[in-house]
């Protein structure tokens, strides 16, 4: 054999090696696929008063929100102050942007507003609810989960822009295990009492 033949050879050989090392293992291990979980549906029934809706329309502003509560990571305190997230597993969107939506639709459900508008519409609106959402997450009591939203709010009136009225929500609710599947059911227990009590507040505070 020639040597430009051997070396041929040699390089055809290590060119083999290399492919059968690469087809039996990757550089990086593959990743599970993200989860994506929505809140369930909001079970706010229709308003039975005997009245016709109110002339009021109103605009709901997405709540502010700081640090890993801005996010679609499903959040969890498993003790103390330490935050973490649930791995494999994220919210269809962000936290505030659940709660916003998530409350649009119950006042919507309710029907006591002449129109409920988000806070991107263009069309005017008579009240302004806006706030900060400022826990989104599920905390170990008693060695269970146990879902905790904690939302400030506050009322304005847009013709003269001022606050009519502030309050802080907060409610939790306790999961039925610990798989994501249980503690996303307890949120969505939790933001169905917070749409209640919300929907009351708004109501009596309105000029």
């Amino acid at each position: 054999m020639t040597l430009i033949a051997s070396r041929v050879a040699s390089r055809a050989l290590l060119c083999m090696t290399v492919a059968a090392m690469l087809s039996a293992c990757t550089l990086f291990p593959d990743r599970p696929a993200n989860r994506l979980f929505q809140l369930p549906a909001s079970t706010v029934e229709e308003s039975i008063t005997g009245n016709k809706p109110f002339s009021t329309t109103l605009r709901f502003v997405t709540p502010l929100a700081e640090g890993p509560v801005d996010s679609s990571r499903i959040l969890v305190k498993p003790e103390g102050n330490e935050i973490k997230a649930y791995q494999g597993a994220r919210w269809s969107k962000k936290s505030p942007v659940l709660v916003r939506d998530q409350l649009i639709d119950a006042f919507r459900r309710d029907g006591r507003f002449a129109g409920v508008l988000t806070g991107t519409s263009p069309a005017r609106s008579d009240l302004t609810i806006a706030g900060e959402l400022n826990a989104f997450q599920s905390e170990y009591q008693d060695g269970m989960p146990v879902a905790l939203i904690r939302l400030d709010l506050h009322l304005i009136d847009e013709r003269t822009r001022n606050t009519l009225a502030s309050k802080r929500f907060e409610y939790q609710h306790p999961a039925t295990g610990e798989q994501v599947e249980e503690i996303v059911e307890a949120f969505g227990e939790a933001s169905n009492a917070l749409a209640r009590e919300v929907i009351h507040w708004t109501v009596e505070q309105r000029p």
